[in-house]
């Protein structure tokens, strides 16, 4: 019960990016994360709350729940288009011997779904924690 008294998240809903592999990783979250910042710069917002629940699968696949509170409903389709526009050119891109693939999802994750994630993990390696993508070059 402790770790859930801890664990604070100020956004109601999160936009999940989930990274999956098919042989030998997952793909890179660096182009969603330069999009992320890029958004946030043009439009002068306050840092997107980022969460990351990792542990997965065996080859690294994890998820990032990206929090929109921060946006207008405008705002929130524009940046929900951008993410899976930035997956998609990811998946053109890939190496099919290799590279995993980025998942957008299509529905908002409610906060009630990330709470439940860090009382009971999904897997018995898994965890979910908060996630600084600004130190992310």
């Amino acid at each position: 019960m402790l770790g859930i008294t801890l664990f604070s998240q100020t956004n109601k809903n999160y936009i999940a990016v989930g990274y999956s592999s098919i042989c030998c990783g997952t793909a890179s979250s660096q182009p969603v994360i330069d999009f992320v910042k890029k958004f946030e710069k043009k439009l002068r917002l306050k840092p997107f709350e980022m969460w990351i629940e990792d542990g997965l699968g065996k080859e690294g696949e994890y998820t990032l729940y990206i929090g929109t509170d921060n946006l207008n409903a405008d705002q929130l389709k524009s940046f929900w288009n951008g993410l899976k526009m930035t997956a998609s050119n990811q998946k053109k891109q890939r190496s099919k011997k290799g590279d995993g693939y980025v998942n957008v999802d299509d529905k908002l994750t409610p906060n009630a779904t990330l709470k439940s994630i860090k009382a009971k993990p999904r897997t018995r390696i898994s965890s979910l924690k908060k996630y600084d993508y600004k130190e992310i070059n």
